[in-house]
C-alpha cells in the first residue's frame, strides 16, 4: 500500500487514504515535481536554493512520512 498525503475520492465516492500497488508494478517518480510541495518546503519551494541542503532541514521535511509530501501536485 502506498499512503497518500491527501485523500482522494474514489469512483465509488469513498475517500481513499492509500493505494494498493501490486507486487512487480513499475512506478515512475517525477524528478521534475520533487521538492516543490509548498506545504512541506515553504512558499519559496519553486526557487533554486541549494543552500537549503547546507543547514539542518526543517521539521516539515524530516518529519514527513508520506512520499506525496515532497511532490507538487502537477
Amino acid at each position: 500500500m502506498v499512503p497518500l498525503l491527501n485523500p482522494i475520492r474514489g469512483v465509488d465516492g469513498q475517500d481513499m487514504h492509500e493505494i494498493h500497488v501490486p507486487a512487480g508494478t513499475d512506478i515512475a517518480v517525477s524528478i521534475l515535481g520533487a521538492n516543490h510541495y509548498k506545504a512541506t518546503w515553504g512558499e519559496d519551494a519553486d526557487d533554486w536554493k541549494p543552500e537549503r541542503w547546507l543547514s539542518p532541514l526543517p521539521e516539515s521535511v524530516t518529519g514527513n512520512r508520506h512520499i506525496g509530501g515532497i511532490y507538487s501536485h502537477m
